[in-house]
């Protein structure tokens, strides 16, 4: 696999300072069997990578904090069929005066054991993996009026007003809403940036992952609408490996694992 060549680069970038009222993000990884050690490994890196990017919660929270992640690899169809499925599990409402929005507290992430070792054999997998616990996060499973009213589905126009306006910032002035994919069925569509949509294809949260993967501000943004403290910038300039066009048919039917369970 490809050495991670992520540029956070952080000079010039304005990093909120640390301070006692911030309450850090973590993610727990809980590995249920079927992984190799370097596929452990490889999950890792991904929990790494967002506990970078995502440093806190965005105000006064009144639940445990954490996101706790089940990840497993079982046989399923073998290569080229279905990569498995990713998603939260269970959440809270946040009812803090400041901000009532629903966060993910677990979530599983289940992959086909021959789609597993391909990926990385290939180099890609962690590309992948960044990508899918994204979704557990809430990056297209928390969007809907039911959680934090950023997308309603089949309109194809999410209104979170951070990611917007870094939209607007980076890609269209003019914009009054970021792109989502409508094709590609149940677990693309409704869930992903448009792979038209104005920036650039080989973002990490396009439906269809191939070639160098980038990240963009817009991307970054999104999280803040779910409610996090995020670095205030990422500059794209990042490379975490190549990932080939057949990786297309796995993404377009990976499923999200969702039950509603609000505690």
């Amino acid at each position: 696999m490809k050495a991670i060549v992520l540029a956070l680069i952080l000079t010039g970038l304005t990093i909120p300072q640390a301070k006692a009222e911030i309450i850090p993000f973590n993610i727990d990884l809980n590995f249920d069997g079927g992984l190799s050690e370097s596929q452990e490994s490889i999950f890792s890196e991904a929990e790494s990578f967002w506990e970078g990017v995502i440093i806190g919660y965005d105000g006064n929270v009144s639940f445990p904090t954490g996101l706790l992640i089940t990840a497993k690899a079982e046989d399923i169809d073998g290569t080229g069929g279905i990569l498995g499925s990713a998603g939260p599990s269970s959440g809270y409402q946040n009812r803090s005066l400041d901000n009532n929005l629903f966060y993910a507290s677990k979530g599983n992430m289940v992959f086909d054991t021959s789609d597993l070792d391909k990926l990385e054999s290939e180099g890609t997998l962690l590309s992948v993996i960044i990508h899918e616990m994204a979704h557990v996060i809430g990056f297209g499973t928390l969007w809907s009026a039911d959680y934090n009213n950023l997308y309603n589905d089949g309109t194809g126009q999410y209104t979170g007003a951070y990611a917007l306006a870094a939209y607007k910032a980076e890609f269209d002035s003019s914009a009054t809403h970021v792109p989502i994919e409508l094709d590609g069925g149940e677990g693309t569509e409704d869930a992903h940036w448009d792979e038209t949509w104005g920036g650039p294809q080989s973002d990490i949260m396009t439906g269809y992952l191939e070639g160098s993967v980038t990240y963009s501000n817009t991307t970054l943004a999104a999280f803040k609408d779910l409610g996090y403290l995020t670095v205030s910038s990422l500059i794209e300039s990042t490379e975490i490996s190549d990932v080939p066009v057949p990786l297309i048919s796995f993404l377009s039917i990976f499923g999200f694992l969702f039950f509603k369970n609000r505690k």
